[in-house]
């Protein structure tokens, strides 16, 4: 098996439960496969740190889901050594719009008040799949729920004042996979092709009838894209 170890990096108020078929599809080739959990941490640099410590000064290849991907980007920020290979998976390089902030004020006020159930399903769900799915429904909601608001919080906050990474994986030497859905609302196809165009030497794949949750939409694609690029 390969000796590099798999670093995981969920998304908002995501597990490592979204990822099981993607994880047995690696463990294949991977003995050593990690999910990286955020819950408390409220700044990127935390976040990114985290993962530092995880790494333990090892050359990992990471695998960052939408808000894990804009951690991963932190991390080649600081330190690019430890990364290995890196996989982005319907995530984006730009800063915070000011209209997601404002948005995301209005979340935070809505899960103080005990509307954390309420918002995943009527704000969250409607923008997460291509097409509706009970058995992917159910198990985005449980992640959610068993994280709770303080997490949600947390997250949101990490991730507001965000900087532009286009530079970072601009100046990152090394094997990069973008895996985006053609029809995500949360980070669109335009983000994956951008991130792309700036990184002539990366990979970039669009699953069609896809949204922003790949790895259960189009759960085989994604973990043989992830297998090749871990074995290539």
């Amino acid at each position: 098996m390969k000796s590099t170890p798999i670093l995981i990096l969920p998304g908002t108020l995501c597990t490592g439960a979204m990822f099981k078929q993607q994880i047995a599809h690696l463990s294949q080739c991977c003995d050593e496969i990690d999910v990286v959990q955020f819950s408390t941490e409220n700044t990127l640099a935390d976040m990114a740190q985290k993962v530092i410590q995880v790494a333990n000064d090892r050359a990992c290849a990471i695998i960052g889901f939408s808000m894990g991907g804009i951690v991963a980007m932190e991390v080649a920020r600081t330190r690019p050594d430890i990364i290995a290979k890196l996989a982005l998976i319907n995530s984006n390089s730009h800063a915070d719009l000011p209209e997601r902030k404002v948005a995301r004020a209005a979340q935070i006020a809505r899960v103080r008040n005990g509307g954390l159930a309420q918002l995943v399903s009527e704000t969250l769900l409607p923008n997460y799949l291509y097409t509706a799915n009970p058995a992917h429904e159910t198990l985005i909601t449980e992640m959610a729920l068993s994280l709770g608001a303080a997490c949600f919080e947390a997250q949101v906050t990490a991730i507001e004042d965000r900087p532009d990474s286009l530079s970072v994986l601009q100046a990152l030497d090394t094997n990069l996979l973008i895996i985006g859905g053609e029809d995500d609302k949360v980070c669109p196809a335009s983000h994956q092709q951008a991130m792309y165009q700036a990184t002539p030497t990366s990979q970039l794949v669009l699953l069609e009838q896809c949204g922003h949750f790949s790895p259960l939409e189009q759960a085989d694609d994604v973990s043989r894209l992830l297998s090749q690029w871990y074995n290539s």
